[in-house]
């Protein structure tokens, strides 16, 4: 792995409603695995499926992006909350992907996690916004990649950290 890229997502974020956290754990935790990696983190993005799309189409060099937020069901838990769209444009971006929905008790109500391969076979990858659950699904993701696990397992263990912050539980499918 020698060209992380961090990439986080939301109005919330780009409003400065909310401080990224993430992307300064997620760095340490790929610095940790890959101490010669170069990490970049972008500046936030806000949560349009076109900029979004531009954003990854302009970095596909990348040895892995990690996509930040985006990935909760925005609109479909709560009316007055904004679309998440990380995970429609990476539906449509994907060669080759494996998603999981959880459906939590507590933490995340809903959320959509998917881990997949561009063209030019570079990694790609979305973990929550909730500072928890993202730094659990990036250390899931790190180290089965670090590990060479198949995309499938990758998948599983990413799903298995996020769910693991979930107070009350949840289910994974």
């Amino acid at each position: 792995m020698n060209k992380v890229l961090l990439i986080p997502t939301g109005n919330e974020i780009c409003q400065g409603v909310v401080l990224d956290t993430n992307s300064p754990a997620l760095m340490e935790i790929v610095l940790e695995k890959f101490p010669r990696a170069a990490v970049q983190r972008l500046s936030p993005i806000e949560d349009n499926p076109a900029v979004i799309y531009k954003t990854i189409e302009a970095h596909q060099d990348w040895d892995l992006m990690i996509l930040i937020g985006g990935s909760g069901g925005g609109k479909n838990c709560d009316p007055d909350l904004a679309p998440d769209m990380t995970h429609l444009v990476l539906d449509s971006l994907l060669e080759e992907k494996q998603e999981k929905r959880i459906y939590g008790y507590n933490g995340h109500l809903w959320s959509r996690l998917l881990v997949g391969k561009l063209q030019k076979n570079n990694w790609v990858a979305n973990v929550p916004g909730p500072y928890v659950e993202a730094v659990a699904a990036g250390r899931a993701l790190i180290n089965a990649i670090a590990q060479n696990q198949d995309l499938a397992a990758i998948s599983e263990n990413v799903a298995a950290a996020v769910l693991a912050q979930y107070p009350k539980g949840g289910t994974v499918a």
